[in-house]
């Protein structure tokens, strides 16, 4: 497998396995989710989600939607609206989701992923 790191950042093991076979990798995913990230116009979100079979995907939402109304629980969300990145990162989202791909809680993901509700 292709997860880097310790404990906050290695997916565990069943996340890790889920995210191998939807994905091929930890990286492909990242590169997915950073291409849904940038894909938002205007103001929104890109999910990771599991879909009610338990399989992963990731969505995109505008504005304060929720992938829920669509009965996907998410798993990670990335804020793209300009306010979560706007003091540090000014317009440059894309940095912006390159250095939050480098903090994430990967302990709290995996829970998220190994609930039955």
């Amino acid at each position: 497998m292709a997860h880097a790191g310790q404990g906050k950042r290695r997916a565990k093991r069943e996340l890790a396995k889920a995210i191998d076979a939807k994905f091929g990798s930890l990286s492909t995913f990242q590169d997915k989710l950073t291409a849904a990230a940038l894909s938002v116009f205007g103001s929104g979100w890109a999910w990771l989600v599991k879909s009610p079979d338990g399989t992963l995907a990731i969505e995109t939402t505008p504005n304060q939607d929720s992938t829920l109304a669509l009965g996907h629980k998410p798993l990670l969300g990335v804020d793209v609206w300009e306010h979560a990145y706007y003091l540090k990162y000014q317009n440059k989202r894309a940095d912006y989701v390159k250095g939050f791909l480098q903090v994430i809680n990967w302990d709290v993901v995996s829970g998220r992923f190994a609930e039955k509700a």
